[in-house]
């Protein structure tokens, strides 16, 4: 996956919502599909991208991750962490190493990550078509915890740290 650092230094990451259309630009090679498990694909390789864009709470759909198939396992899942403004980092991960990491991990069991839990979303979801339930992940704690399962493609703080500015500079670029 390329990303196109430039113009991520220019989004403004505030407001609500997915927030596909803001990042789009970034992605290189990718166009913006409407798609249950993903929101990009690149038509030469055919990678599927998800975005994910909060702050460090992430709400996740968790009937979605009920029996996935060997190819939608392989969806990239992008995490764009930001503080309301700049784009701070950007990771990704496979949907499948993503879900068979939360489902193995018994802290996570509480939140609803475990294959009982999704299994029982996706049964309801099926009765009842608008009934919605939504998983928490803080990402943040879950990229600190797992950081060997992560592809790092940015991060504001180590562009900062190559160019040696006092932690003023980067208070001052962080609140533009």
């Amino acid at each position: 996956m390329r990303l196109d650092k430039g113009v991520i230094a220019e989004i403004n990451m505030g407001g609500r919502g997915g927030g596909e259309a803001v990042f789009a630009p970034a992605l290189i090679d990718f166009r913006r599909v409407n798609e249950c498990l993903f929101d990009f694909i690149n038509d030469k390789s055919g990678e599927r991208l998800e975005l994910k864009k909060q702050q460090n709470l992430q709400w996740f759909d968790g009937w979605k991750y009920h029996n996935l198939s060997a190819d939608d396992r392989n969806i990239t899942m992008l995490f764009v962490l930001h503080n309301n403004k700049k784009v701070l980092k950007i990771c990704s991960v496979g949907l499948g190493k993503m879900i068979d990491t939360l489902l193995g991990d018994p802290d996570y069991d509480d939140a609803g990550w475990s294959a009982d839990v999704l299994r029982n979303l996706y049964e309801i979801k099926q009765k009842a078509a608008k009934v919605q339930s939504k998983l928490p992940l803080h990402v943040k704690k879950f990229v600190e915890k797992y950081p060997n399962i992560f592809s790092i493609h940015y991060s504001l703080y180590i562009l900062l740290t190559n160019f040696l500015l006092t932690s003023a500079h980067v208070r001052a670029i962080l609140h533009m």
